[in-house]
């Protein structure tokens, strides 16, 4: 047995490729760029939404048989070579902007999610089997974790100096995030050889298709676990389509509206944005952390409805207050402190209430699920955003509140016909 104080160097390593992968500074301005340079309507972001998650799920499918083939370094080495593809793309896109062009980065992005999606964690879970570390996986896991939060803080950070610096060209943002997507890739060549084992892996399609099939019946027979899937599934749809449109909700309210004199009202804008964005992350890293105190003092089914209600009514209150800058960034912090707080719980409920067997594809079809359900939400959100961003919150509120009315009618329903 060893301890992760032997192995400081890769532990460092496994920290920063968290840091420097979240170094994303075009993050807190993708909207407006697709806005003001792409001069796409929200209707046409939506659509690009839409393409990125078919591609993520499409490509997702055979991703793990790819790791055991050509070794999980291999494919990381691949994700990160995509995404530096993406963002070239995009660089391209701000100085010739047309929808074909973000077409083809979206998609580009999509491969890059689709290639990541879980392989860091697995090489980390590999590494300290093989080293025999004696910390608990999800301590290790954790500290690498928050390395991820910092950088995620950082980029807000430093989003806003780089785009005051550029003047508002947001293409620059996509150039800046090739350098850390870069010392990214450069840094896993230098992981373990180990962590590149190849085995004799093929891609059965019939068998996928069928153990897909006999996952699916089971989730979906099996009442309780069929409602925790598509509760947690819509919901973090729901929330993942409005979540951007923070960004012309700040552009709209902070019209007129200065702050820091000495910069003009544009670059005002974007300062508010990316401090918002900077204080959003903090706090959820925060939630997350003490999600799990929650546990043992709240009713957990009970906590995970009155999320739906929390949501709804912070949504209504921003379709009525879209004009006010404050208003907006109270309730995107309530929203993501709520979200924060709902998942590990949602995630734990899921497992309860799921044969030991069926608890990886349980939580699997949960996340195809939504991505399917943003395929389908982002499009729609995109139209209405388009006509008024106050209808849609408005309409977004009020379906979050309908629908918590809902579920606890049925569960009370459902609980009296046991007790009878």
């Amino acid at each position: 047995m060893s301890s992760i104080n032997q192995h400081k160097g890769q532990m460092l390593k496994f920290g920063m490729y968290g840091f420097l992968k979240n170094l994303r500074f075009f993050e807190p301005f993708l909207i407006l760029f697709f806005l003001e340079v792409g001069d796409l309507n929200l209707f046409q972001v939506g659509v690009l939404i839409s393409i990125r998650e078919i591609i993520i799920y499409i490509v997702e499918i055979p991703s793990g048989v790819i790791a055991d083939m050509y070794g999980k370094k291999t494919q990381l080495v691949m994700c990160f070579l995509f995404y530096i593809a993406s963002f070239t793309v995009f660089f391209f896109g701000g100085i010739y902007p047309s929808f074909l062009i973000f077409i083809l980065a979206m998609g580009l992005f999509g491969f890059g999610e689709a290639f990541r999606s879980g392989t860091h964690k697995a090489m980390i879970m590999q590494f300290l089997d093989v080293e025999e570390i004696e910390e608990p996986k999800s301590e290790v896991y954790g500290k690498t974790r928050s390395m991820s939060l910092v950088g995620s803080t950082v980029m807000s950070v430093i989003s806003v100096l780089l785009i005051l610096w550029v003047k508002g060209e947001y293409q620059y943002l996509f150039l800046v995030a090739i350098i850390p997507y870069t010392l990214d890739l450069l840094m896993i060549i230098t992981y373990p050889k180990y962590m590149n084992q190849k085995k004799e892996s093929q891609f059965k399609l019939k068998q996928f298709l069928v153990e897909n099939w006999l996952s699916l019946k089971y989730v979906f027979k099996k009442k309780k676990v069929r409602n925790f899937v598509l509760d947690a599934s819509s919901f973090q749809a729901g929330f993942k389509s409005i979540k951007d449109y923070i960004q012309p909700l700040v552009v709209t309210a902070s019209m007129g509206f200065i702050l820091f004199s000495q910069l003009d009202t544009e670059e005002n804008e974007k300062v508010y944005i990316g401090a918002i964005y900077a204080v959003i992350y903090i706090i959820s890293a925060i939630a997350s952390r003490n999600a799990f105190k929650l546990e043992s003092k709240v009713n957990k089914v009970k906590a995970i409805n009155l999320a739906w209600l929390f949501m709804g009514a912070v949504s209504l209150i921003l379709g009525f207050f879209t004009n006010s800058i404050l208003v907006i960034f109270i309730a995107f912090i309530v929203m993501y402190i709520v979200l924060n707080l709902r998942r590990p719980i949602m995630v734990q409920e899921i497992g309860d209430v799921t044969e030991e067997g069926r608890r990886a594809s349980a939580l699997s079809i949960q996340a195809q699920l939504t991505s399917l359900l943003l395929v389908i939400f982002a499009p729609i959100i995109g139209l209405i955003a388009d006509y008024s961003l106050k209808l849609l919150f408005i309409l977004v509120g009020a379906t979050m509140i309908i629908i918590y009315f809902v579920t606890e009618i049925t569960r009370r329903n459902f609980k009296q016909n046991q007790e009878a």
